[in-house]
């Protein structure tokens, strides 16, 4: 599992795969179900496989201090 935070747009993206770069080539789709408030993105391959999550804004709910460090 591996963590990035782009602290412009305060996101945070938590990928579920061991080689993001490689298995970013497969990217098809992304959903923001109204459920996680629009704010928590499920990205997904062609394969309808979960790749990661993107949190925007990270800040509302991790802790600033700890984001910054990622």
């Amino acid at each position: 599992m591996e963590y990035e935070y782009d602290n412009e747009s305060d996101g945070l993206y938590i990928w579920f795969v061991d080689d993001i770069d490689k298995e970013s080539e497969k990217y098809d789709k992304e959903i923001w179900p109204e459920e996680l408030k629009n704010e928590i993105g499920l990205l997904f391959d062609t394969n309808g496989k979960l790749l990661g999550m993107e949190i925007m804004p990270a800040s509302k709910y991790f802790d600033e201090k700890r984001l910054e460090n990622l």
